[in-house]
């Protein structure tokens, strides 16, 4: 019993408990911060770690589009350049199995040259209108390491929640400089995540079906993946 109380209190300082343990995402913000997402603001949360030059940054906005159509769109990854600030290309590379893709992705970076990367994706169903898709940087021009997730729940009625969790690691000193800009982009991307979703939803449903047939599809092919046995 007390090696179950030290864990969970590891996992809380980690900050990965609530979601092991099925708590949603709510149950992660407070009244204010619910509020605020109620109005539609972001809401922005920056942690500062030990030994990491960046925070890991968690940003929350709520999505008038059904979990099952934000993870539809955020699943079509080269369609990422297509509404993404400063994504200048993203082409998949490699299928490891129909739910894990490696992506290569081109981004504008000012001041320094385009950074050229490659992050390995992973979507999940984690419970029906509960979604995951984790992310991780296998190569990168400048970047050191980067992972995180986008976490997709049912919000109200045909509407959802997300909550776009990054933690990046500059590859130099000079890309430190640079850190408010990225932080600055998380939130943009998480916006326009938002936007896209509920454009296809009102103005290209066609294209958003085809979409959720594809995202369904993965989630029901395969068996599950297994990370200890396939990341580097």
């Amino acid at each position: 019993m007390r090696f179950r109380f030290l864990f969970i209190q590891m996992l809380f300082a980690l900050g990965v408990a609530g979601r092991l343990l099925g708590a949603a995402l709510t149950d992660e913000l407070s009244p204010e911060q619910l509020s605020a997402v109620d109005a539609g603001s972001q809401v922005v949360i920056r942690e500062d770690l030990p030994d990491q030059p960046w925070p890991r940054v968690r940003v929350y906005q709520r999505v008038h589009a059904s979990p099952e159509e934000v993870a539809a769109v955020f699943f079509d990854y080269e369609k990422a350049k297509s509404y993404i600030p400063d994504v200048l290309d993203s082409q998949i590379s490699k299928r490891h199995s129909p739910r894990v893709f490696e992506v290569d992705y081109k981004v504008e970076v000012p001041i320094l040259p385009d950074e050229m990367y490659t992050a390995r994706n992973e979507i999940e169903m984690l419970q029906p209108d509960s979604y995951r898709i984790s992310w991780r940087v296998l190569k990168a021009l400048q970047t050191k390491a980067a992972v995180g997730n986008l976490c997709i729940e049912r919000y109200g009625d045909g509407e959802s929640l997300i909550c776009y969790t990054n933690l990046v690691t500059p590859g130099s000193s000079v890309v430190v400089l640079l850190k408010n800009l990225a932080m600055e982009r998380m939130e943009k991307i998480v916006a326009s995540i938002a936007l896209e979703s509920e454009k296809q939803k009102t103005q290209a449903p066609l294209d958003l079906t085809r979409q959720i047939e594809i995202l369904r599809a993965a989630l029901s092919a395969g068996t599950p993946f297994n990370p200890s046995a396939d990341y580097p």
